[in-house]
């Protein structure tokens, strides 16, 4: 009696699906981050040094973790100290993968561009890699393209039958976004 008891409370707070949030989220925009410009400091009257500057960050992993500069000059504490992040400015570069693979990086966005449709798409850690399954019967054997870039270091192109496999290697961890285009398909990362 009592096992049916606890199988009539399982069978009526089952759900169909049980991978299926619970909670659904309100907010499923993405929100790209601020970057951080520009600071001024102005140091105390009896300045006289700068031994050091510690840099106190959090990454991807929401770790906090600090860097040390020495830097031991005199400095003049009229003046202030002008903190700058002014990334260079990036040229578009082209890579010509193949006849019907090219793929396009400027910043930290890229552009895949081909007329086969998308698959499916995921990512992979150590090393941070995003995979890309294009649907198109092909047979050659696996390219693989260094690129010179600061973010994308390498590009994998493999045949398997019925697709064909595109794997993007980085340098660090990133977050990204992946939009399909009329050219094929957009990445942004950050």
């Amino acid at each position: 009696m009592r096992f049916l008891i606890l199988l009539l409370g399982v069978i009526l707070f089952a759900r169909i699906n049980p991978f299926e949030p619970v909670i659904t989220p309100k907010n499923t925009s993405v929100i790209k981050p601020e970057y951080f410009k520009e600071a001024k400091v102005y140091l105390p009257s009896d300045a006289r040094v700068l031994k050091k500057v510690i840099f106190v960050y959090q990454n991807l992993n929401s770790d906090i973790k600090q860097k040390e500069v020495v830097i031991n000059k005199d400095i003049d504490f009229h003046s202030p100290i002008i903190l700058q992040h002014k990334p260079a400015p990036v040229k578009l570069k082209k890579y010509r993968i193949s006849k019907f693979l090219t793929i396009y990086v400027k910043d930290k966005k890229i552009l895949l561009k081909t007329k086969d449709k998308l698959i499916r798409h995921f990512f992979l850690v150590k090393p941070f890699r995003i995979i890309l399954d294009f649907k198109r019967y092909s047979n050659f054997p696996t390219i693989k393209k260094r690129i010179s870039d600061k973010f994308l270091k390498k590009v994998v192109v493999g045949a398997h039958g019925k697709y064909y496999r595109v794997v993007l290697y980085f340098d660090a961890n990133y977050k990204y976004k992946l939009t399909k285009t009329i050219e094929g398909v957009k990445i942004e990362c950050w």
